[in-house]
């Protein structure tokens, strides 16, 4: 993709989300005017509006964040690993040496996205995905050669833009970058000379250069994860362009596609997201609104305009404490009262404070006042959550989840950082099985369905014994710990059960036949004594 080509394609892509921005900058408006401005960008902490003058009742404020931390501590915790791998094959997922050989490398990749800034990354896309609906995160290798970790970044949704695929996958991402004239040479020691400054003197320090960074998929480039390539060989490419004359200041590759694409929803026509916020945003909007109008209402009951005849105030009406204002008629002053009913006004803020809660789902993980929620009906609340956002959680899982672990598990795998591969595995398709709360909720019914299932045989066994025939209680048994997220180190492979089952059966042999020598002795000997007694009486055996 040449230079030319990425400015052009980025500038349509601007002037495509115009109508888009105005929305989103709508929402940011009355949500957290200090996160984005997408028409005046915000280059130094002057810029910012810390005011936030538009901000009277923080319900929404305190929500989307609330929201977005509560699915990142129960979908990707900081403090507890919430993904397993397993390989596809199941015959190697009971095989001793390929299974050591996983775990210590699903540790391993755990280890480095604990160490690095996943974490802080992970919650800035969560905050945006619940207030404007998209976010744009991109993870690369620290360094090409040498293992120093994975690094991640959230992109700036009001300078970032994307294109997706057939595959509904992205395979474009263009970020606005700004430099002055100084930090660009820092960053590009090569740049060209005829660098033109987007700004208003070209001799200003501070005037910004625009640059456009676009990574794109190189069509003839075949993926590979296994060989070192060239940056210019590798499958997916990168330019950092000069916006105002498509000159080329860097090109590079990437082995796998770094930028990820994760929407909370997404409706039909658009490829940018839905969120929660843009759903209740005239609800927002009338709830500040209302709050307004009652804050000044409030002012004006404190401190109550006052009215006069023209003539019925000798002097300036002082209204400071202690102040006198002299009249000409003692009734020729007093103040003017509003008619204001503020219970109507707190009524309507309370059910518009409910609705925004209850549309960021978190009536559903309240706690009752008295007594407290027990564990079963915090899990309970917790499915229920789950089954409204399912497609939600679906969605970043797809979208953020999946690729960050292949994209990491793999860039690990080939600069060598695991343990050497057993020969015994030929295949490294893998499958990524989620162990995080809102992961378990979601795969509760099918735990609930198994354990209902064998309660039930349990009791109708007693009266039709065939049916112990039907179940494989050792799958059932495996599908069980997968679905609870139980560690694989902690479960005896095919072998060990087998092993386990031979010396345990071999063991009751034994002692099924040390007990039948025993019966077999104690009736020799009570047959002895029998025929004893017999003689002891004078009775004739023989006769």
């Amino acid at each position: 993709m040449d230079a030319q080509a990425i400015v052009n394609r980025f500038e349509q892509l601007v002037s495509q989300r115009k109508t888009l921005d105005g929305r989103m900058q709508r929402i940011v408006d009355v949500v957290d005017p200090t996160r984005y401005d997408f028409f005046d960008p915000l280059l130094s902490d002057s810029s910012v509006d810390w005011e936030q003058t538009e901000i009277y009742d923080n319900t929404a404020t305190i929500g989307y964040q609330l929201l977005a931390a509560r699915i990142h501590a129960n979908l990707m915790s900081p403090v507890t690993r919430w993904f397993n791998i397993r390989f596809r094959a199941d015959d190697l997922n009971t095989q001793a040496d390929a299974k050591e050989w996983l775990e210590d490398s699903v540790n391993r990749f755990w280890h480095q996205l604990s160490e690095s800034n996943f974490n802080n990354v992970t919650g800035e896309m969560l905050k945006d995905i619940c207030l404007v609906g998209t976010s744009i995160v991109m993870q690369e290798p620290k360094d090409d050669l040498v293992w120093e970790g994975i690094d991640y970044t959230a992109l700036p949704i009001m300078d970032s833009y994307f294109e997706m695929g057939p595959d509904d996958l992205p395979y474009r991402t263009y970020r606005k970058l700004r430099y002055t004239r100084e930090q660009l040479q820092q960053r590009f020691p090569d740049m060209p000379d005829n660098i033109q400054i987007d700004g208003d003197e070209e001799s200003s320090v501070d005037a910004k250069i625009e640059v456009i960074f676009c990574v794109f998929a190189r069509d003839e480039k075949a993926d590979n994860d296994e060989e070192v390539l060239a940056p210019d060989q590798r499958p997916f490419g990168y330019k950092y362009v000069l916006r105002a004359s498509a000159d080329t200041l860097e090109e590079g590759g990437y082995y796998k596609f770094p930028g990820m694409v994760v929407r909370w929803d997404k409706t039909a026509g658009t490829n940018w997201g839905t969120s929660p916020t843009s759903r209740m945003l005239e609800n927002i909007k009338l709830l500040q609104s209302t709050v307004a109008h009652e804050m000044e209402a409030m002012a004006k009951a404190i401190d109550p305009p006052y009215i006069t005849t023209e003539r019925g105030v000798i002097g300036d009406l002082d209204s400071n404490p202690g102040g006198i204002t002299v009249v000409t008629d003692m009734d020729e002053l007093r103040p003017l009262l509003a008619a204001t009913d503020f219970r109507i006004a707190d009524s309507k803020v309370d059910d518009l404070q409910r609705m925004i809660w209850s549309g960021y789902y978190l009536d559903q993980l309240e706690l009752k006042e008295s007594p407290a929620m027990t564990a079963t009906e915090v899990q309970a609340r917790l499915e229920q959550m789950v089954r409204l956002m399912s497609s939600v959680v679906g969605r970043i899982q797809n979208d953020y989840m999946e690729a960050v672990i292949q994209y990491g598990f793999f860039t690990m795998l080939r600069m060598n950082q695991f343990m050497p591969m057993p020969d015994t595995v030929s295949d490294t398709d893998l499958d990524i099985i989620y162990t995080g709360p809102i992961s378990r909720a979601l795969q509760s019914e099918v735990s609930q369905s198994i354990i209902m299932f064998l309660q039930t045989i349990a009791e109708l066994s007693q009266f039709y014994p065939d049916m112990l025939d039907i179940p494989d209680i050792d799958a059932m048994t495996r599908k069980l710990a997968d679905l609870s997220g139980v560690p694989a180190d902690t479960l005896h492979s095919a072998d060990d059960v087998e092993q386990v089952r031979a010396a345990r059966a071999e063991q009751q042999a034994q002692m099924q036949e040390a007990q039948n020598i025993q019966m077999g002795g104690e009736a020799m000997k009570s047959a002895g004594e029998g025929a004893m007694a017999v003689q002891d009486a004078g009775v004739d055996m023989d006769g």
